[in-house]
This record gives C-alpha cells, sequence and structure tokens, in this order.
C-alpha cells in the first residue's frame, strides 16, 4: 500500500469516527430536554390542588352561623328569649306561644295542656273552699275581669325545655290558693321539644282558664 492510500484511508477514518461522536451526543441529549420540560405547568381552566374550584378560583371555608345575641327582643319574625346567663327579670315576655316560633310553640302548648289536667285538682280544691267562705267584697268601681295569669320561665335544654318557676302576675277573679297551687303543679314540669337547643331563657304569660 502506498502512503498515499494509507493517508486518505487514516482521514476516512477520523472522519467517521467524528461524526460517529457527534451523532452519539445528538442522541443523549434528546431525552434530557423532552425530560427538563416544565411540570408544574397550570392545567386550562385555571388552577388545580387544594383550595381550588373547578372554574379555578379558590374555594373559601364556610362562615360559621352568627350566635344568638345575649337578648331576642319580641320583634316581628323573632322569638323573645335570652341567654342563661341574663336574669330572669331582663329576659322579655311572650304574650302567646305563637310568639315561641313554631319549633317550640306547638309542644309547649301540649306539655301546658297535659299540665292543666293536673291542675283540675287545684280547681277542685278552690271549689270545696269558696263554698265554705263568704263571698268576697268586690269593689264595684274596679271590679276584678278574668282568671289569674302566671308567668311561667322556661329555660331550654338540648331537646327540651323545663319551667323552672311560674310567678302570679294578676289573680283576676281566681283566689290565691288556686293560683299558688297551680304554680306549684308547672313548677319543674318538662316540655318535651326535639328542636330546642340548650342556653335559653323565655318567659310566657298563661291563662289560668
Amino acid at each position: 500500500m502506498s502512503a498515499r492510500k494509507a493517508l486518505l484511508l487514516a482521514g476516512a477514518a477520523a472522519l467517521l469516527l467524528v461524526a460517529g461522536s457527534l451523532a452519539l451526543l445528538d442522541w443523549m441529549e434528546g431525552p434530557a430536554q423532552a425530560s427538563s420540560g416544565p411540570t408544574d405547568a397550570p392545567v386550562a381552566g385555571g388552577a388545580t390542588g387544594p383550595g381550588a374550584t373547578a372554574g379555578g378560583a379558590p374555594s373559601l371555608p364556610e362562615a360559621p352561623p352568627d350566635p344568638l345575641p345575649l337578648i331576642t327582643a319580641p320583634d316581628i319574625g323573632a322569638r323573645p328569649s335570652a341567654a342563661a346567663i341574663v336574669p330572669w327579670d331582663q329576659v322579655p315576655m311572650a304574650s302567646r306561644l305563637g310568639e315561641l316560633g313554631r319549633e317550640l310553640a306547638a309542644p309547649t302548648n301540649a306539655a301546658l295542656k297535659s299540665a292543666r289536667a293536673t291542675i283540675e285538682s287545684c280547681f277542685e280544691e278552690d271549689r270545696q273552699l269558696r263554698a265554705k267562705r263568704p263571698a268576697p267584697i268586690v269593689d264595684p268601681d274596679n271590679p276584678p275581669t278574668g282568671p289569674a295569669v302566671l308567668v311561667l320561665q322556661l329555660e331550654s335544654r338540648a331537646g327540651g325545655l323545663d319551667v323552672v318557676a311560674a310567678t302570679v302576675e294578676s289573680l283576676g277573679t281566681s283566689t290565691r290558693e288556686l293560683a299558688d297551687c297551680a304554680c306549684q303543679v308547672l313548677r319543674g314540669w318538662p316540655i318535651p321539644a326535639p328542636a330546642a337547643t340548650a342556653g335559653r331563657r323565655y318567659r310566657l304569660k298563661y291563662s289560668l282558664l
């Protein structure tokens, strides 16, 4: 082999080696570039992840319900009541059962009707006492009208109310004995009311019919 042919063969081999090296480098850089692309790109339609909604805006936690005020005045649509820490003389007065609200009025009415059957014994004792006494002296200019009116103090608990006390607001045509006897019967009377929650006080007028 001549020196010229040997030189040509050596040059061709060198060119092949360089071409192979370049091809190998190009092949190795391709996967690296593909794997180094952005991985946290936002998904079309908005942000994703905790606290995001389908529309992309972060969801807000639900606000807790507003606590009842210490005293709820007997306005339209509001139940006259007070927190259990409020003195009884500051608790608003409900003149009618309906002012307690539908959830409490119906069970309270049912419980007081049951108590009225027990109070009947007070009426019987009062009739016997009246038969033995002279007729009371009545002021002709200011005669009493209507039966005695009691004030019931109601305190709520989970699932019910309790008549913690009963006082006489006015006697009317009733006797003191009858009113006191009825107060004793009503004191501590339970009122089942599934919608009741603990910690509220109510005052309710109750006519001793």
